[in-house]
């Protein structure tokens, strides 16, 4: 297949996005210039540069001063950028934790946090175990929020602004016979889910599997993800529910730690102490 051209407006408004980037400031006229210089042929005149702009100043990615009338960067890019760094940064020091609980429980582990008003999976680690369980998640696909265990989790600690917008894009959709579809009996679970620091998709946005869910800090102590494990219905009994919620509540709180989350010393919540695998002590 032949690569594509690029696009061309793309490719111009990356081209003054550079040239800000270099500038405090500049005025039209020699960003015009300083563009036209650089367009390998193809010229750029004033007024093409000037809609450029702004389209840019209305999204937010440049300002520009009512006296002087020049332009300059906004630190939207900057916050752009330092949400790709995050997300390596919980990503890198996620994934030794997803792989030791994926070896410890042999179920299926994810990853995921909210982008915009979806839930994106960061990660996953299939299960090993010859019945397991046939889910649609896949890395960097998003999923419905209010009917899966790590959907909920990160709903529950939302602001209720940004908790309403998500849910009117979802529109509580029907997914199986026990999806809530109410927005009452969800704000209940969020609640629940707050107060025990855990949830459960008990077969609610795929039949026969159920989940438990648990929530990353970050160092400012802002859930910024969460992580989970997947079990077919046939291996999760509800007497199982105790060894799972304490195996994903303390990888959870392990992958915290490690991007910098101190819990405080007063109300806290105590994150459980991981099982004792087969063979070793349990820590004391």
């Amino acid at each position: 297949m032949n690569k594509p051209a690029p696009a061309k407006a793309v490719v111009k408004t990356m081209r003054i996005l550079e040239y800000l980037s270099h500038e405090r400031s500049v005025g039209i006229i020699e960003l015009t210039r300083r563009v036209s210089a650089h367009a390998n042929g193809e010229q750029m005149n004033k007024s093409t540069v000037y809609r450029f702009l702004s389209s840019l100043k209305e999204l937010g990615f440049v300002r520009q001063d009512p006296e002087t009338e020049r332009y300059s960067l906004t630190l939207k890019l900057f916050e752009i950028g330092m949400c790709v760094l995050d997300r390596l940064d919980l990503w890198r020091e996620a994934d030794p934790v997803l792989k030791e609980i994926a070896q410890l429980t042999g179920e299926t582990i994810h990853l995921a946090t909210l982008d915009d008003k979806s839930l994106v999976y960061l990660g996953k680690i299939e299960s090993t175990k010859t019945l397991r369980v046939s889910m649609m998640s896949r890395v960097g696909q998003t999923a419905p929020t209010h009917c899966t265990g790590i959907g909920k989790t990160l709903l529950a600690h939302l602001p209720p602004s940004r908790l309403s917008e998500i849910l009117a894009k979802e529109r509580l959709l029907r997914y199986t016979p026990k999806t809530l579809t109410r927005r009452v009996d969800l704000d209940r679970e969020l609640a629940s889910i707050r107060e025990k620091v855990y949830a459960i998709d008990n077969e609610e946005h795929e039949t026969g599997v159920r989940c438990v869910a648990a929530p990353v800090r970050d160092n400012k102590g802002t859930v910024c993800a969460a992580v989970s494990v997947s079990v077919p219905t046939v291996r999760f009994p509800d007497e199982e529910i105790p060894r799972y919620r304490d195996i994903i509540v303390q990888a959870a709180g392990e992958i915290s730690r490690r991007i910098g989350y101190r819990a405080p010393h007063d109300g806290g919540v105590p994150v459980p102490e991981r099982p004792a695998r087969a063979g070793r002590r349990g820590r004391r």
